[in-house]
């Protein structure tokens, strides 16, 4: 209650920074727990639309796209629905591979669908395009399976600069075996195939991840099965196939590849696989592929502090002014301790946060980490501890009720924080219902000036609901 008072207060003394009327479109029915990853796609002046996808199975299963479309005024105008494939012979299983906007005009799905009935294994793309209004699916690879233990395993990435997307299908193999992966990169504009390539391993490691780079080249990162030897990367073009090492006693989390100049690098958080370590996410290296070393090391405090932290994803990197700017996020299990006497295991819980901004110069040197002032319940895989922006040359945190709407000041100086929107002061909490918003669902309309942002209503359901704010002066 305090909290809200001084919001209040702080809302009136400062009446013309943040003085507005929200426009919030009526409320829709939204599941938070199975509509994955919702995006914003295919915004104009006068309409847009938020993308789901549901992959769930049992008595009330659903496996489809749900495309929403709204209007100029936040109100839902249509919503369109595009089923998984079904292979002949039913049984079909689905996976979801990741789903990504292409220009202002299509977004694309991907999916996996595979049958022990049918011992097929296929991999499917799905574009919408918003002047046919109509979804297109269409097979990109298939294999033969004899049974679904026996999958395949897929995995879609995308390059950071947006140019290419890879796809890769790792055929299930035991140690003993042969490791297939099936290549193909695709141009991201216009989804035809850049190249693809069948690449064979026979030695005692398997491919943990991969990357696509902005040149379109793929690099896979191979872990041991064992702990005595060390991972390394495997850089593979159309026409190449070169292996790289890493360092040695170091193992690598899921590298991100990014671009200075014309030069491929990789970002990865790492920790020594030998001796004494704080913790798995202790260090931050930029290493360069042309040269196959490791530019810089460097030492990142604070999220090893933090226990039974699984993931640190990096959301965003901006490269300015001769700096690489990387807003990072902690993934971390949250499962409560089963209670004494209780039968069974406590339901699986994570949360997103601690948040950092990490500033590295080109030559991997860090430069400063700075704490993210982030939502602190950010309750995964849906609420994410921040959003980000850009709104002509300006880039703008949303993080809620937390700490609200803001502009990141201090991205390349010393600046303090400006808040711009608290937005406690709009919802009215009360103890008959709950608002919390999807922090990475925040898009900005140039010609309107306007930032849209999208949160959840719990009461005795649980809807959803888009809002628009005037320009922050």
């Amino acid at each position: 209650m305090k909290l809200r008072i001084i919001a209040f207060l702080f809302l009136c003394v400062f009446g013309n920074t943040f003085a507005q009327t929200p426009e919030w479109g009526e409320k829709f029915d939204f599941d938070p727990k199975n509509e994955l990853e919702p995006k914003f796609v295919l915004t104009d002046n006068y309409n847009y639309y938020l993308l789901t996808v549901v992959n769930k199975y049992g008595m009330m299963s659903s496996n489809q796209i749900i495309l929403r479309k709204f209007d100029q005024k936040n109100a839902l105008m249509e919503t369109i629905t595009h089923p998984f494939p079904v292979l002949e012979g039913g049984g079909t299983l689905h996976n979801f591979l990741g789903s990504y906007a292409i220009g202002t005009e299509k977004a694309v799905v991907f999916t996996q669908s595979y049958s022990g009935k049918s011992k097929r294994d296929e991999v499917y793309q799905h574009v919408f395009d918003k002047t046919s209004k109509k979804f297109t699916s269409t097979m990109l690879m298939g294999f033969p399976i004899v049974s679904n233990s026996k999958s395949g395993d897929v995995k879609v990435k995308q390059s950071q600069n947006g140019a290419f997307f890879v796809v890769n299908y790792k055929a299930a193999n035991s140690k003993k075996e042969p490791e297939v992966n099936n290549l193909m990169v695709l141009n991201s504009t216009t989804l035809d195939v850049a190249w693809k390539k069948e690449v064979t391993f026979a030695n005692e490691f398997f491919t943990a991840n991969l990357v696509a780079t902005n040149s379109g080249k793929v690099v896979l990162v191979r872990q041991p099965y064992g702990y005595k030897l060390d991972n390394y990367l495997v850089a593979v073009s159309e026409t190449e196939q070169t292996d790289l090492k890493v360092g040695e006693s170091i193992k690598i989390h899921e590298p991100v590849a990014i671009s200075i100049g014309t030069q491929d690098y990789l970002l990865a958080m790492n920790y020594p696989s030998k001796g004494v370590r704080r913790g798995d996410f202790g260090d931050l290296m930029l290493y360069d592929l042309s040269s196959g070393t490791i530019l810089q090391n460097n030492k990142i405090d604070g999220f090893n502090s933090v226990t039974k932290i699984e993931e640190v994803n990096f959301r965003t990197i901006l490269m300015q002014n001769n700096e690489i700017a990387i807003f990072a996020e902690a993934k971390v299990d949250a499962t409560p301790k089963p209670t004494p006497g209780s039968t069974g295991f406590p339901v699986e819980k994570h949360t997103f946060g601690p948040s950092y901004l990490i500033t590295l110069n080109f030559e991997g040197i860090l430069k400063s980490i700075k704490p993210i002032p982030v939502s602190t319940t950010g309750e995964a895989d849906l609420y994410h501890s921040f959003g980000l922006v850009n709104a002509k040359g300006d880039l703008f945190v949303q993080t809620g009720l937390e700490n609200g709407f803001f502009k990141w000041n201090y991205l390349f100086n010393n600046e303090k924080l400006a808040h711009s929107i608290i937005f406690g002061y709009y919802d009215d909490i009360n103890s008959t219902r709950k608002v919390t918003y999807v922090n990475q669902l925040v898009h900005y309309f140039p010609d309107t000036q306007k930032f849209l942002f999208a949160k959840i209503t719990t009461t005795d359901k649980t809807q959803m609901s888009m809002g628009t704010f005037t320009s922050i002066k």
